[in-house]
């Protein structure tokens, strides 16, 4: 278990930090703040398995999803 991760989730406040950890499992772990405090993240979200790939998408969400998504807000607007 390494004693320490960065964060690499891309546009997590987190990201590029580097953070003790405290617990570690298979999909997710346990990391100390700076502040001091504790939070769980999802493991594939930090280095702990090795670089993320260099290739990541730099889109959270695909044109596709989010053409859904306001679909569905204006379906539950005209609900109301």
């Amino acid at each position: 278990m390494p004693a320490e991760v960065r964060v690499t989730r891309r546009h997590h406040p987190l990201e590029g930090q580097v953070v003790q950890v405290l617990t570690v499992g298979p999909a997710q772990m346990v990391v100390r703040l700076r502040d001091q405090t504790s939070m769980r993240l999802p493991r594939a979200w930090t280095d702990a398995d090795g670089a993320p790939p260099s290739n990541r998408s730099e889109h959270v969400f695909s044109a596709e999803s989010l053409r859904e998504l306001i679909e569905h807000v204006d379906m539950l607007g005209r609900r109301a």
